[in-house]
């Protein structure tokens, strides 16, 4: 297979998804230096495109930005100061640590192998990761680790859909995905559960597509509450395949219901800041189900304005005035749309198959394998 390349700001056209995708690493931390050390496997020290040699287990780097080079030193002296430098590697498992410094970040272990390049002024570490260890990666840091096995199918499914999906998100900046939640939540190598590599190897090359055989939207959140909702109210448009499921496997588990509450004086100063003339008349209201307006009319509030402003777990909530607050009553965890996890995690409990929690989830859909679809329509 070939792996997708990225020159400058230009990636060439995607005909089969590669098996290498690049991913950047503590995207919100904005680091100015990180180290590395080598935890498994050969590596290989290239600078520029010239080969400064092999490094094993116990080598450390230390790598910073100056001005728009990059900085490279070992345990002993500088190596000196390059465009780009790649800590390469040079068999099948190879592992390191990196850790941001200056601001500091947490040490994460990482998959295979590590660009540094300074773009936008901004010192990027960039993981060149083979798509399914990737796969497992963000399988881990969005589900868990005690999960059963035919959940982590589903969820390697939906992981590798949004992968090839959103596969030119920041070509603009030069690499795949970040690791942040508006792409996937990534925190490197899986390590906790070998069911999820069980998992990915199980599916691997299947997508969800939908009856146009386009690849399918394949969002996923922690809890519904008992009910998910249609693409259109919390997004911009529904999708024939992301209607509202009544689910009751996840009525009983955590997050199903919540509270919180907040000043009455900061809920109608909030009313009066969104236009709305007589924030008096709105002091209580009780929710049907999932739906996408507040207020409707002339005055126009959506449900989800109120979950961003007060922080609230869902936009899946009634309100009622107790004395001198408002208590937001709530049901669920996350956007609403899509796979609920707590509740598939409780199908595959119960004895669903991957295949009948994503069809539960998602329908009209169907599974395909990736590698035998003409990419090139994406």
């Amino acid at each position: 297979m070939k792996t997708l390349v990225f020159l400058s700001m230009v990636i060439a056209p995607l005909t089969l998804m590669g098996q290498t995708i690049q991913v950047s690493l503590f995207d919100n931390a904005n680091s100015r230096a990180y180290t590395v050390s080598v935890q498994q496997g050969r590596y290989l020290l290239v600078c520029n495109g010239e080969k400064y040699g092999e490094y094993k287990k116990g080598s450390i780097f230390y790598v910073s930005q100056r001005g728009d080079m990059v900085e490279i030193r070992d345990k002993n002296s500088l190596i000196g100061v390059f465009p780009e430098v790649s800590v390469m590697h040079h068999d099948k498992q190879c592992v390191l640590t990196v850790k941001g410094i200056n601001p500091e970040t947490l040490s994460q272990l990482y998959d295979d192998a590590l660009v540094f390049k300074v773009a936008d002024n901004k010192l990027r570490a960039i993981n060149h990761i083979d798509l399914e260890k990737y796969i497992a990666g963000v399988i881990e840091a969005e589900g868990g680790i005690d999960a059963p096995l035919e959940y982590y199918k589903a969820q390697a499914v939906l992981v590798r859909t949004y992968t090839i999906k959103n596969i030119y998100k920041h070509a603009e900046e030069g690499f795949n995905l970040c690791d942040q939640v508006h792409c996937q939540a990534y925190k490197g190598k899986s390590m906790r559960n070998p069911q999820i590599y069980e998992a990915t190897r199980y599916t691997a090359g299947q997508v969800l597509v939908d009856t146009d055989q386009v690849l399918a939207m394949a969002p996923f959140h922690s809890s519904c509450g008992g009910q998910t909702s249609q693409a259109g109210i919390y997004w911009q448009s529904d999708l024939p395949y992301l209607r509202p499921v009544n689910d009751p496997f996840c009525l009983s588990l955590r997050n199903a219901n919540w509270e919180q509450r907040i000043p009455l004086s900061e809920w109608k100063l909030f009313l009066s800041a969104s236009g709305v003339t007589k924030p008096e008349n709105y002091l209580n209201y009780q929710s049907a189900g999932r739906e996408q307006f507040f207020i409707n009319g002339k005055q126009k509030l959506t449900f989800r304005q109120i979950r961003e402003k007060f922080g609230l777990k869902s936009s899946y909530f009634s309100i009622e005035q107790q004395g001198g607050e408002i208590v937001f009553k709530g049901k669920g965890f996350g956007h609403g749309i899509g796979m609920c996890q707590l509740g598939a995690m409780e199908m595959a409990r119960v004895g669903y198959t991957y295949i009948d929690i994503l069809h539960f989830y998602f329908h009209p859909v169907e599974l395909r394998d990736y590698r035998e679809m003409e990419l090139h329509r994406y």
